[in-house]
């Protein structure tokens, strides 16, 4: 058992030397470098693209509760909440939160609902955000 980690260990180690070996001759010659590494037997790997949205609403795990998830403002920010069952007539507050995610119960059941909120950081508070809407289930 020793003697298979041992093979085990100096094969990962030669496997990561050769893709080092291709990565720098890659990099060395950029215009011929996805050539170099396909030919090699190594694929591209492409750069994932995390597009967050700035605000999301999303069903809740009970009825009538919405998940509500906000892009972090500053590392050290608050957050207001808010939500409209009546077309952004009047806008009813939810607690705010010191993540940028909160979770707000007891909304009407198959109703359309606006929310926004707003981040609050040692500048002072934000304008209120785009409003988005989320039929309650």
């Amino acid at each position: 058992m020793g003697a298979r980690n041992v093979a085990r260990n100096n094969l990962l180690s030669l496997l990561s030397a050769s893709k080092a070996n291709v990565q720098q001759l890659a990099d060395l010659s950029p215009e011929q470098g996805e050539a170099i590494v396909t030919s090699s037997g190594m694929g591209i790997r492409k750069a994932p693209a995390h597009n967050k949205p700035p605000f999301a609403a999303k069903p809740g795990a009970v009825s009538g509760t919405v998940v509500l998830v906000a892009r972090a403002a500053a590392v050290r920010a608050s957050y207001e909440w808010e939500w409209s069952g009546d077309g952004g007539k009047t806008w009813t507050t939810a607690p705010p939160t010191l993540q940028a995610k909160t979770e707000i119960p007891g909304l009407p059941v198959a109703t359309i609902v606006q929310f926004r909120f707003r981040a609050v950081t040692k500048a002072g508070a934000g304008d209120w955000s785009l409003q988005t809407s989320l039929l309650v289930k």
